[in-house]
């Protein structure tokens, strides 16, 4: 008993020593943190179909570009209320946001059998983990 707890704790340091895993990445300290003073917001979007079109986002009056498949965007919001819309090809809907100091908020953006798209908050875990599966998708300016 006492070598299987030795063999345990040692592959806990040695997985957690490299600090490269997949799961270090998605759940350890090393994650992007928010700026002072704002909040981070991921917007994410994990596989579709190959020939799925993008969802366009809008936050208030500004385009903010397109995602992909499993992709992501990183906002620095100052704390206030946002107006988000996801764009899919039938409608788009809208989501309303407050953001505080210090906060990390994830946001998928999903397509529906309609063709409506939407933007629903996921747990710090999932978003973490489906930005580092993904790529960064590039904002309009």
């Amino acid at each position: 008993m006492k070598k299987f707890l030795v063999v345990a704790a040692l592959a806990m340091l040695t997985g957690c020593a490299s600090g490269q895993s997949t799961w270090w990445q998605a759940y350890g300290s090393n994650f992007p943190q928010a700026n002072p003073g704002q909040a981070a917001v991921y917007l994410v979007r994990g596989p579709a179909p190959a020939d799925a079109p993008p969802i366009n986002i809008t936050m208030g009056q500004r385009a903010l570009g397109g995602l992909p498949a499993q992709s992501w965007m990183r906002l620095d919001l100052v704390p206030k209320l946002y107006d988000m819309r996801a764009y899919g090809t039938q409608a788009n809907t809208e989501l309303i946001i407050t953001v505080d100091p210090g906060q990390t908020r994830f946001f998928e953006a999903v397509t529906e059998d309609t063709g409506n798209a939407r933007l629903m908050e996921i747990a710090p875990y999932q978003g973490r983990r489906l930005v580092n599966l993904g790529q960064q998708a590039p904002m309009l300016p």
